[in-house]
């Protein structure tokens, strides 16, 4: 390798370096100004002179928050599950099925995810309300579904369309039904991919605040991105609650990412080569 390739290598690490250590700053200083007293927080600084755990011990005794809590692991994970069964036969059929308009349903699909929450924010309010579903934990389920599922229909069908139809077609043959082939053959080989779009739909509905806060408003079904604008009391808060609030709303999210960020990221490659 030429000295000058080097160079640039080099060049190209020290870039990288800095955009990553500019990337993660907010986030570790967040984490750090949680340990911190509220007094050294407004003082500025980055490094804790004391350590204390007085924010997290008063984040968890609040009643609403940990309310806010149990409502978002209800929402995210009923999304997570609907999400992913729902996907599953679209994901088979547009990976198996050959019949006119398909790529064009797939991609419209994918389309969906190009539109801002905004967009769609008025009529899916005015659909909860006729329905009266407004203000629960129901309505919001399904309203989340709109950000998980469109995702999780192309992750599955790259995958889906990864494993080779041979297979199915050797299971039909030993006197399988398509449904069959497919729950015995199919499911099993993608398990991994199935577990990334779960966890996929559910950090999505685990963070959203958009539609939540114009559908919520009961304390009693809020979510915790709710919960945490809550803590911003106009006459009197604690930036060190703030910022626990803010790690524990960020920690399940980073931990399910990284034990399944391979296969996610293989899902989408996957999608879209075959797309």
């Amino acid at each position: 390798m030429s000295r000058r390739r080097k160079l640039k290598d080099a060049g190209l690490d020290v870039v990288t370096l800095v955009a990553v250590i500019l990337l993660l700053f907010p986030v570790i200083w967040v984490i750090v100004a949680s340990f911190k007293p509220n007094s050294e927080i407004l003082a500025g600084g980055f490094w804790p002179e004391e350590l204390t755990f007085e924010h997290y011990r008063a984040i968890l005794a609040r009643s609403d928050f940990l309310i806010a809590l149990r409502n978002s692991l209800i929402v995210g994970l009923a999304s997570a599950i609907v999400s992913t069964l729902v996907a599953l036969p679209a994901a088979y059929s547009l990976a198996r099925f050959k019949y006119r308009g398909r790529e064009g349903f797939g991609l419209l699909i994918l389309s969906t995810q190009m539109l801002p929450h905004v967009a769609i924010l008025v009529p899916l309010v005015i659909v909860m309300r006729s329905l009266e579903l407004s203000n629960t934990l129901t309505g919001l389920a399904i309203t989340h579904l709109t950000l998980g599922l469109p995702i999780a229909v192309w992750m599955l069908r790259g995958y889906i369309a990864e494993v080779p139809v041979e297979l199915e077609e050797a299971a039909m043959i030993d006197g399988c039904s398509r449904l069959g082939a497919m729950v015995r053959v199919v499911l099993p080989l993608v398990a991994p991919a199935i577990v990334a779009v779960a966890t996929f739909a559910f950090v999505l509905s685990w963070g959203e605040y958009l539609l939540a806060l114009a559908l919520i408003t009961s304390t009693d079904v809020k979510t915790l991105p709710l919960a945490l604008q809550a803590l911003f009391d106009p006459y009197s808060f604690s930036w060190g609650e703030v910022m626990a609030g803010g790690v524990i709303i960020a920690l399940p999210a980073i931990i399910l990412f990284q034990i399944v960020r391979r296969y996610m990221i293989g899902g989408l490659v996957a999608g879209g080569v075959k797309g």
